[in-house]
């Protein structure tokens, strides 16, 4: 049982460091996904129900918890797009073929918009930014490929 919780702390420590490296590379940050934060808060406190003192076992639920509120984080970056949620990872700028934004303004409060951006592969991707929508069209436009349609929607 043992080496089985030390590969799974390998795997999660290798999940830690590709989170960091690609969270780091981030330039314009989402806004946070609440529910990865709830999701770590319902399993800790599942575990803890069950302590043990087996160093293994303890760095694997800590390195899970760092994992989970780590997904929440997500944004766009200098060479890909940064996923939040619980399947969180990177979208290569390549393989979108469609960014839908939807700005979200709100009397006396700062400019919102919601992206969604769609794939090559039928995927949707939904994040949501504390910029305005031209802003984050500006952006996009540099980062995309020339096959990739921006499409400014409405509420």
């Amino acid at each position: 049982m043992s080496v089985i919780l030390l590969i799974v702390d390998i795997i999660f420590l290798i999940g830690a460091v590709f989170n960091v490296y690609w969270q780091s590379q981030i330039e314009i940050r989402s806004i946070y996904k609440i529910s990865s934060l709830i999701f770590a808060a319902f399993i800790g406190a599942w575990l803890l129900v069950a302590p043990t003192g087996q160093l293994s076992y303890i760095v694997m639920v800590a390195l899970f918890m760092l994992l989970n509120i780590m997904n929440g984080v997500g944004g766009v970056g200098e060479k890909k797009i940064v996923l939040n949620g619980f399947y969180s990872g990177v979208l290569d700028y390549a393989q979108v073929v469609h960014v839908t934004l939807i700005p979200i303004e709100i009397q006396g409060r700062r400019p919102k918009v919601a992206v969604i951006f769609n794939t090559k592969r039928p995927q949707q991707v939904e994040m949501n930014f504390n910029i305005s929508y031209k802003e984050m069209q500006k952006y996009l436009q540099k980062k995309l490929s020339n096959e990739a349609s921006v499409e400014v929607g409405q509420i």
